[in-house]
């Protein structure tokens, strides 16, 4: 029974990587999405379509309070996260020249830094983020030189940045396949002598994102291998040639060949791998998360519940992690810590439907008529239209209790 309550409540939710799954749907004005966001104000994806139709407009405060509202519902919903950096970054540079007027250096800087942390985030919740977030990318050819009043350009870039653009532009349409197949085509070029260990540190970046994207994980693995010492290498000495591109941490290209690795059902390698990563950063908790999935791959629940606390240990206040050791307490038959567990996670996000969906699952299998009702008419209250088979089971087994009881 505790896995399909699991199944089931997995299908509810929607993380970062399910955004670029969704299937197409046809573009709708603004006016008809504001409407189902207020209609369905519990719908992140609701939300995030609303900021992205304001985006599109320019409309960068409408844009970033929906997606506010979105990480309000869905607190770790990778796609999110990356569209709020992104946004807040694209507001172009009359706004960031006012901002600097009217709060100073440091401030603004801050409010960089946060954009700029916002896209890490999102890389470190789900490395298969949706890239098409970032748009067309269309970078300033050369450097630019005034001299005698007159302006020149000088094109300082290497031979392969036209064809690194073009694959670039096609990972951020979604076309994997077209920019992988470029990345390898350029990546076998001659001039790089070969070795795929001597690729700039931009290529081996994109081409690892997109095999990882093509499920190609062991292309990935080796890209972000490389990347991961390369990045060390250059922490230890700043005049290496790729040291002032290298755009993450060596710890945070650690952590997605980590990914990688347990996306690629590699567990015996990637378990040692995020144990690195967190002795040299205790507070990337996402390395539990992932190492708690393994482990709960394999059976070894008890060994996932010691990695769902250690994440909580990082951050107590995150109710998608409550719920996520909920589900894992289900699975091992240890209903009264879950059902703490989801009292929890209601308490601090009560837009979730997950938390009673799963309490009343909880609470009808042990007996308990009435708390079972109370959850299940909860959940009814707070899910969001798109659940509609959800909403019918859940009214399917409120009418099948008996009236009365506990």
């Amino acid at each position: 029974m505790h896995t399909l309550v699991v199944l089931l409540a997995s299908a509810l939710w929607l993380d970062g990587s399910l955004a670029a799954q969704q299937p197409h749907i046809p573009p709708q004005s603004i006016a008809d999405l504001e409407a189902a966001a207020r209609r369905d104000s519990n719908d992140a994806f609701v939300h995030y379509r609303l900021a992205m139709a304001y985006r599109d407009k320019k409309h960068w405060d409408e844009a970033e309070h929906s997606l506010h509202e979105a990480l309000a519902v869905a607190p770790n919903y990778a796609d999110a996260h990356l569209a709020l950096g992104v946004t807040h970054l694209e507001r172009g540079e009359s706004y960031w020249t006012d901002r600097l007027k009217s709060q100073g250096r440091e401030k603004t800087d801050s409010e960089l830094i946060e954009a700029q942390q916002q896209i890490i985030h999102a890389f470190k919740l789900n490395p298969l983020v949706d890239l098409r977030v970032f748009g067309k990318y269309d970078p300033p050819r050369g450097i630019l030189l005034v001299s005698r009043g007159r302006t020149y350009r000088l094109p300082v870039e290497p031979w392969w940045t036209s064809e690194l653009i073009k694959a670039v532009n096609e990972l951020q349409q979604a076309k994997y396949q077209e920019g992988f197949d470029r990345l390898k085509e350029l990546a076998a070029d001659k001039r790089f002598g070969g070795d795929d260990r001597t690729l700039p540190a931009r290529i081996l970046l994109y081409h690892g994102l997109a095999a990882a994207h093509l499920q190609n994980y062991d292309v990935a693995v080796r890209d972000f291998a490389i990347l991961t010492g390369r990045s060390f290498a250059a922490e230890q000495d700043s005049t290496r040639r790729d040291a002032a591109w290298l755009p993450l941490k060596t710890n945070d290209y650690r952590y997605i060949m980590g990914t990688m690795l347990y996306l690629g059902n590699r567990y015996d390698e990637a378990i040692p791998v995020f144990r690195r990563v967190l002795e040299v950063d205790v507070s990337l908790y996402e390395s539990h998360v992932q190492l708690a999935r393994m482990y709960e791959a394999e059976g070894k629940l008890d060994d996932a519940l010691n990695e769902r606390r250690l994440a909580l240990d990082v951050d107590q206040d995150d109710p998608d992690l409550l719920v996520e050791l909920a589900e894992t307490l289900l699975k091992a038959d240890r209903n009264a810590e879950a059902e703490e567990a989801l009292a929890q996670a209601a308490h601090l996000n009560p837009r979730d439907p997950r938390a009673p969906y799963l309490e009343g699952i909880t609470a009808e299998a042990a007996g308990q008529v009435g708390r079972a009702r109370e959850a299940y008419t909860r959940f009814l209250d707070i899910a969001p239209s798109r659940f509609a088979d959800e909403i019918t089971e859940v009214k399917n087994h409120l009418a099948a209790l008996p009236e009365g009881g506990p």
